[in-house]
């Protein structure tokens, strides 16, 4: 069961940066869009800002589901990229 729930959420995981990759898309579609250069900075800002967040929110995500789990080579993986993070697969 745990192995199934770990499976699940790595999946889930993935469908949600697939769904960011979507956004970059349509992101990038609204750039080219723009109508002027101060909208385009903005939204060339923004977006840069978000796209920022979320990855830091997706590491920290996969952290947590790495510390749940006990999965000792996510773990490792996700403690070279946040070394603030006390992982430590018993």
């Amino acid at each position: 069961m745990r192995k199934l729930l770990l499976g699940m959420s790595y999946f889930t995981w993935l469908v949600c940066n697939l769904a960011v990759i979507y956004g970059i898309g349509l992101g990038a579609y609204k750039l080219i869009e723009s109508t002027s250069i101060g909208d385009f900075i903005l939204n060339l800002a923004l977006g840069m800002i978000i796209l920022l967040l979320i990855a830091l929110l997706s590491g920290l995500t996969l952290g947590l589901m790495a510390m749940v789990f006990n999965d000792e080579k996510v773990s490792n993986r996700v403690a070279k990229w946040f070394p603030f993070m006390d992982i430590k697969s018993e």
